[in-house]
């Protein structure tokens, strides 16, 4: 039996005060620093500190309007800072990449609401500037107030996937297809910087775009990005089989994630790609310290500074379900919304009610799952269980504090995972494609369908 492939670490971020995936109002803690993450110091700081660590990948999650579900409107979120102010993340990657040699870059763009043209140019910059170092998270924008940001209604769940399937079309010709690969001649003494016949229209006319073409951009060293993909719902699970390289697992459980991966490799092999491709990381919400004593320390003072009413106004808004209208001992009825959809539900699980969950959040809701929290040996052994049980090939870090949570993982845990062998070895050279796929290529394999008719 083959070795394991070495496991991808890398950082969640989001270009806001308020990060909402791990708690959103721990910016009031005295040892934080998002108060001044406007400010470009912040991120060239934050950038630095993960490639000295060793990281492999620094992620940008990101949305496009505020959280008004909870209380009907966005004065819980604007009070306590959730997940705003939302600065645009694809402006952060050059100056983090000028200030890095090696690690990676994904950034997360809608494709509700983006164009594929503009789009497509976007990142064959981005590409061109980081030297292949960079990846897009592919999402379906749920929030209402984003909608309407863009005078529109929220498309239905499925839908938004529909729209997503032919906007990956046109930019896929666009980066695969509009430029041969020796169209790019540059020759000065014949004064030919392209060959205009190997430049190429595409000439798109869908449902929902019409695109005439060429691409603007010559092509970048990987052509298309890394394609990223978070939805875990069984809509996002084929969305994920069909374009996926990387994913963002949507799930804690570890015989889920091996399920419910097994599930989308399969489904890729039925599409004709090649499943071993595809890689697959889970989120980390870490506490870390020498002793146990320390470990509970931090989680108390972590609790002093956290806010139940911001991270309820971030889950309303994940879910679609105003939680402020129901009386304690109602039940959350199970119904259809337009907002985030993760796993099923299972029939024989227990109803909650409005008080159970207010109970739930009246702690860190992170700290339910322990296996992050505690001494460096503790952490380092969980992760390798997890790794085992469910087949994941790396982690993606949410910082509790900034910059703590990073210097806590650099100084603490990252020396008792390298004892195990569990940090170090992924690629540290090429470009982000090349060091996520066996083959080292920097291009997408032709069993991918952006590949599908390139030339």
């Amino acid at each position: 039996m083959s070795d394991p492939r070495p496991l991808l670490f890398g950082l969640y971020e989001q270009a806001c005060v308020g990060n909402g995936s791990s708690a959103a109002s721990l910016w009031t803690h005295p040892a934080d620093d998002r108060l001044s993450a406007t400010s470009l110091g912040y991120w060239t700081d934050q950038a630095r500190r993960v490639e000295d660590a060793g990281m492999d990948l620094f992620f940008f999650g990101d949305v496009l309007g505020l959280y008004d579900t909870y209380r009907g409107g966005a004065e819980t979120a604007i009070r306590h800072g959730v997940e705003i102010p939302a600065l645009d993340p694809m402006l952060h990657i050059p100056a983090l990449a000028a200030v890095t040699d090696r690690i990676a870059f994904g950034t997360t763009v809608s494709t509700t609401y983006e164009h594929p043209f503009a789009h497509a140019r976007r990142f064959s910059t981005l590409d061109h500037l980081t030297g292949g170092r960079i990846g897009w998270n592919v999402v379906t924008s749920y929030l209402p107030g984003a909608a309407a940001n863009f005078g529109l209604d929220v498309m239905a769940h499925d839908s938004r996937y529909d729209r997503a399937d032919e906007f990956l079309e046109v930019a896929y010709a666009l980066w695969e297809r509009s430029w041969d690969d020796d169209a790019f001649v540059g020759d000065k003494a014949s004064g030919v910087f392209a060959d205009p016949a190997k430049v190429h229209r595409i000439d798109h006319v869908g449902e929902h775009f019409r695109v005439a073409g060429p691409h603007l951009v010559t092509p970048s060293p990987q052509r298309t990005p890394v394609v990223i993909q978070a939805g875990w719902s069984p809509r996002g699970r084929e969305f994920a089989a069909r374009h996926a390289e990387l994913i963002f697992v949507g799930d804690s459980d570890p015989v889920a994630v091996r399920e419910g991966l097994a599930g989308i490799r399969r489904r890729a092999e039925e599409l004709g790609r090649d499943a071993s491709q595809i890689r697959a990381v889970v989120g980390m919400n870490l506490v870390v310290a020498p002793t146990a004593i320390a470990v509970q320390e931090k989680i108390d003072s972590l609790q002093e500074h956290y806010a139940a009413e911001a991270q309820l106004a971030a889950y309303a808004g994940w879910g679609g379900i105003d939680f402020s209208q129901y009386a304690d001992d109602e039940p959350l009825v199970k119904r259809s919304t337009n907002a985030t959809q993760t796993k099923e539900t299972r029939s024989d699980a227990p109803v909650l009610t409005a008080g159970d969950v207010r109970r739930q959040f009246s702690k860190v809701t992170a700290f339910a799952d322990d296996r992050f929290l505690g001494t460096p040996d503790t952490v380092a052994d969980s992760i390798g269980a997890f790794v085992e049980e469910s087949g994941v090939d790396g982690f993606l870090l949410h910082p509790f504090l900034s910059p703590g949570s990073v210097e806590d993982f650099a100084e603490l845990l990252v020396p008792a995972l390298r004892e195990r062998g569990l940090y170090g070895g992924f690629p540290q050279d090429g470009t982000f494609r090349s060091r996520l796929r066996t083959d080292r290529r920097d291009r997408l394999g032709d069993d991918h369908p952006a590949r599908s008719g390139a030339r």
